[in-house]
């Protein structure tokens, strides 16, 4: 409570009167106190907390790192990854270590979220690396996040060695509730190996220890309900006290389908025929699944039914061959977008290569830009002498041209004069923009208005704009081109933002060539996928997988 309310109070003198970094620093530490005990709160104080308060990288990066831990903690699926992104970009450059590790964790749990198991996996690796020597409660949260995504990939032995190596880091940690959740995974690990002995001996454990978490526990009943029923020697009744159990303490959220259709199942079997046929006929209501067909078979079958358990077992058979061939369809379609996704990585290698030319020009440019802007007051202070010299060399380079007789004299000088004004053409504007307005009060003035039109020319460029657009476009399949003719009412920012993020630029380049704060380029990427998603046009998988 105390801490509640020192959090309150940091919030309200930011509402109302602002606050410096280190009040603001002091107060996402509190926060950070007891967001594991009181995530609603910590979620509720970062909802309505004021971002402008938030006013350097390292700020920033700590409240989106705290709000995707409150998000997670309240059991809400984020499915962006943005977050996590900011969070990671301070982070892996700034440290410390562990607040990088729990980045990456939360990273990998968005592309989770969405099933996106391969890119999940890769984050998950990199979060386990360091959070093994950083940070130890969130080396085993990784843990049990690996194991879930190799169990969604039916890889069993590697789930099952990360739920070891997770409950052995809760036991040395002594967290007595992580220890249980880990134990509870282990068991069902051992009960989809069919390996009910170890899964019985460990859900027994946890259903008789007091410490346990009470939803771990019932959790722990249903499971070992489905156990007793699965044996050799199936236990009907201990199955059905089990249920009966969850259900007057109304711990509804434990059961699932398949515990339903379980119970159903014992129902029938020790003579309870009015009370499995009611449940029976609601869940074929609400389940048509080839596994709902299996419990009809094998409940018609304890009524030696035998006609109607042979219709159900063949329709549950056509079902689940219905589902296994959807699922390889899945399977290969991902397999066909892995490909397509590596050899489009292949291509885009090639255009970033060629375009690294390109950057380094840029970047040139602006410094080249900066330099003349430093030096400008030197060179109206040497002016008279940077004239001469040049008028000296101007006068020396036509008397050696006036030396060529031979035909190839015109040749020769076109070549020197070009590269005499590539050379000396800024040089060259500003000293003509100097003599013409030298006797003027605000020479000075002028000549840094001069300088901001040279620096506007380069900046808005169109002409190098549309050079790069036809690049991108003979690179890759006409992109720009599909892109302006299906989103035909595309404001001009949009067109540059997509066409430097087909390019690869990263974040920290777009903001500099456009001239826009970080969180506006995030911001802008936001609003033209969703635009993109919306209209959907005829290419929009392609550019969506650009821009991912």
């Amino acid at each position: 409570m105390k801490k509640l309310t020192v959090a309150i109070g940091f919030l309200l003198i930011m509402v109302l009167g602002g606050c410096s970094s280190r009040q603001v620093t002091t107060f996402l530490e509190d926060v950070e106190s007891y967001i594991m005990e009181r995530p609603d709160s910590a979620l509720a104080v970062l909802d309505i907390m004021d971002r402008k308060q938030l006013s350097n990288d390292r700020l920033k990066a700590h409240h989106a790192l705290l709000h995707a831990m409150a998000l997670d903690k309240n059991y809400i699926d984020v499915t962006d990854d943005s977050l996590a992104s900011v969070a990671l970009s301070y982070y892996s450059r700034k440290g410390p270590e562990k607040y990088e590790a729990r980045a990456l964790y939360y990273l990998g749990l968005s592309y989770y979220y969405t099933g996106d198991y391969n890119k999940a996996i890769l984050e998950f690796t990199k979060a386990e690396k360091i959070a093994e020597r950083s940070d130890s409660l969130y080396w085993g949260f990784v843990k049990m996040l690996q194991a879930s995504t190799y169990a969604k990939t039916y890889n069993e032995i590697e789930s099952y060695e990360h739920l070891k190596q997770a409950n052995s880091i809760y036991t040395s940690l002594s967290e007595k509730y992580y220890m249980s959740v880990s134990e509870l995974s282990l068991a069902r690990s051992y009960i989809n190996k069919n390996d009910l002995i170890k899964a019985d001996s460990i859900l027994c454990r946890l259903i008789n220890d007091d410490d346990v978490d009470s939803l771990v526990r019932y959790t722990a009943m249903a499971e070992r309900a489905f156990v007793s029923i699965a044996k050799f020697d199936s236990q009907y009744n201990d199955a059905i006290s089990l249920y009966e159990k969850i259900i007057d303490d109304k711990v509804m959220s434990v059961m699932t389908i398949k515990h339903y259709w379980l119970y159903a199942y014992a129902l029938e079997n020790v003579g309870r025929h009015n009370a499995s046929h009611s449940l029976v006929s609601q869940l074929s209501q609400i389940d048509t699944s080839g596994t709902a067909y299996f419990w009809r078979y094998k409940i018609a079958k304890a009524q030696n039914n035998i006609h109607e358990a042979l219709s159900l077992l063949e329709k549950s058979v056509t079902k689940n061959n219905t589902e296994v061939t959807d699922v390889l369809k899945q399977s290969i379609a991902l397999s066909q977008r892995d490909y397509y996704e590596l050899k489009f990585r292949e291509s885009s290698l090639m255009v970033r290569v060629r375009n690294q030319m390109f950057i380094i020009v840029t970047i040139l440019s602006v410094l080249a830009i900066m330099l003349t802007f430093v030096c400008v007051r030197k060179y109206i202070s040497r002016q008279k002498q940077e004239k001469e010299k040049l008028l000296e060399y101007a006068e020396e380079i036509n008397r050696q041209l006036c030396q060529y007789k031979d035909e190839n004299y015109p040749t020769l000088k076109k070549r020197f004069i070009s590269l005499y004004k590539s050379r000396f053409e800024t040089i060259g504007t500003l000293c003509g923009q100097y003599l013409q307005d030298k006797n003027r009060a605000d020479i000075e003035k002028v000549m840094f208005q001069r300088v901001m039109l040279l620096i506007d020319d380069i900046r808005n460029d169109n002409v190098r704009k549309a050079k790069f657009e036809s690049l991108l476009d003979a690179e890759l399949d006409e992109i720009m081109t599909r892109f302006r003719n299906e989103i035909p009412k595309c404001k001009g920012w949009e067109v540059t933002m997509f066409s430097y993020l087909v390019a690869g630029f990263d974040s920290t380049t777009i903001s500099r060539l456009m001239d826009l704060s970080l969180d506006q380029v995030y911001s802008y990427k936001r609003r033209l996928i969703q635009k993109i998603e919306t209209r959907k046009p005829e290419h929009s998988a392609q550019f969506l997988e650009m821009l991912s």
